[in-house]
């Protein structure tokens, strides 16, 4: 007897992969918090090339709602990682002085992105044909809590 069973996110042994990962966020920014992020890029805080790493950092504008004074100043990225066909991952450092260091990163994040293999029809303009098929993403922040307390303070 055929049994449907329907397409569910939550069916999907990579989705929990996915999750996993996200949840480190909201771990207290400590040092085993950072070293858990930087394991899925095959280093630590010990053997990460902050030099190379601070190539990319920005300062970021007081505009911009990650900003905060004093804590939020300068942000830099890892490079991408690829975990497998559906999910990559990215890892995120702020800080409030330039260069980041490992003494002086404030909040470190894993942001991911997880392909769903669910697709939506785009309508890009009723009188032309350049309509198109488009694949929803998840990110971390749709899964998991963030934790943008700065190392040092207690989350209450």
């Amino acid at each position: 007897m055929f049994y449907y069973t329907p397409y569910s996110y939550y069916l999907e042994p990579s989705y929990w992969e996915f999750r996993n990962m996200c949840k480190i966020n909201e771990l207290p920014n400590t040092e085993e918090k950072y070293n858990k992020i930087l394991s899925y890029f095959d280093t630590s805080l010990d053997t990460l090339d902050w030099e190379e790493l601070n190539e990319k950092t920005w300062k970021i504008s007081e505009d911009s709602g990650d900003y905060k004074k004093g804590v939020f100043e300068y942000a830099t990225l890892s490079r991408e990682k690829e975990i497998n066909f559906r999910l990559g991952i990215i890892a995120a450092f702020y800080s409030n002085q330039s260069p980041i260091t490992r003494h002086n990163t404030n909040v470190m994040a894993i942001d991911g992105t997880w392909h769903t293999r669910r697709y939506y029809f785009k309508i890009a303009n009723l009188t032309r044909y350049d309509d198109m098929w488009i694949e929803k993403t998840l990110a971390c922040y749709r899964v998991a809590k963030e934790n943008m307390t700065p190392r040092g303070v207690k989350n209450e």
